[in-house]
């Protein structure tokens, strides 16, 4: 009980510790900027409310999103029991480094509804790879609005169109493609084929991966996903342009879903070796000011603004799903042991 007591405390001390070095990276103008803004109560109101109306609203597409991608595994849970689990995820990737949510959200899966680690994570690999297969979609799309708005050419917003079109069309055909199924499986097969002396500890483990991420891809479930994924950037743009709108500048919602995408990919990919929060604020300063022309000052303090409701917001969802899988993990445990004196009295 004592160590358990002193893991837990370490968790929480390593995540105040990576809040802490976040909040020390930050500019202090760009804090003191943000402080002077919010200290008008309109801004508040009208601007910094309805962005974390809309980040909740994300959240709880994403939730739906997993639960559509878990049904091919005939989980026991719906979206809502399932909400602690993605968002404790997110919130231990946001503030720690290689990823660690992507791991410990299959873990939790697996030990509140017995679903196989593996299911877990092919749901949470292949979530990443249509959020990306998103983001790609919306930096094309929103990139022709963009050229089509400077230009003034028609044509290249019938052109963007047409591509959107295409573009589901073409993935929805893809993702039933069994070559493309199987390649996938290959791939992810040789990506994570253990080597002869680990094969006798985890005979298993690479097999089903591949099995699991097959069932996934194959699924029509995940062309629900992929419909899923596109209003989850939508509303994260959304949310970028009122902070935007809070600094007086002014970011159209095309000019907004085109940095939000470069920026989300390039900070996530950054994500495998440092905190989301930090790599994100740093791609997002950086296409901010080096695609929109923002002073350097503005573009970060928008940047820290985003940042802090993600860490607000997260901190809020995130910290009682914590506690809320810890105290179930709690409960298993003490179900386990209650269980064994029966069975060695029968």
């Amino acid at each position: 009980m004592r160590a358990r007591t002193y893991y837990i405390v370490a968790i929480i001390s390593l995540i105040l510790i990576i809040l802490w070095l976040q909040i020390a990276l930050w500019p202090i103008g760009g804090i003191w900027a943000i402080i002077t803004i919010l200290s008008n109560p309109t801004n508040v109101m009208v601007w910094l409310l309805p962005a974390f109306a809309l980040f909740g609203a994300a959240y709880v597409l994403r939730a739906i999103r997993w639960w559509v991608l878990l049904r091919p595994f005939n989980t026991k849970g719906n979206p809502a029991n399932q909400f602690p689990m993605l968002v404790g995820g997110i919130f231990l990737t946001y503030v720690a480094p290689l990823r660690a949510g992507d791991i410990a959200t299959p873990y939790w899966l697996r030990e509140k509804q017995s679903t196989r680690f593996t299911a877990g994570l092919a749901s949470i690999v292949w979530a990443r790879v249509l959020d990306f297969a998103a983001l790609i979609l919306i930096i094309i799309v929103f990139g022709f609005l963009i050229f089509g708005a400077v230009t003034g050419q028609i044509f290249t917003y019938l052109l963007s169109g047409t591509f959107v079109a295409v573009a589901f069309v073409a993935f929805f055909i893809l993702i039933r493609n069994d070559r493309f199924v199987g390649l996938m499986s290959r791939i992810a097969g040789r990506l994570f084929r253990p080597s002869e002396r680990l094969k006798e500890e985890v005979p298993s483990f690479v097999e089903n991966f591949a099995i699991d991420l097959r069932t996934d891809i194959s699924s029509w479930n995940s062309g629900w996903a992929f419909l899923l994924s596109v209003p989850i950037w939508m509303l994260e743009t959304v949310k970028l342009t009122f902070i935007a709108l809070i600094f007086g500048e002014i970011v159209t919602i095309p000019q907004s879903m085109f940095v939000l995408g470069i920026s989300y990919m390039t900070g996530h990919i950054l994500a495998i070796l440092l905190p989301a929060g930090i790599s994100i604020f740093i791609t997002q300063t950086l296409t901010i000011t080096t695609l929109l022309g923002v002073w350097t000052a503005a573009a970060a303090s928008i940047a820290l603004l985003d940042a802090m409701v993600y860490i607000i917001g997260l901190t809020i969802l995130g910290a009682p799903s914590l506690a809320t899988m810890g105290r179930g993990y709690r409960e298993l445990q003490e179900a386990e042991h209650s269980e064994k004196p029966e069975t060695m009295e029968d």
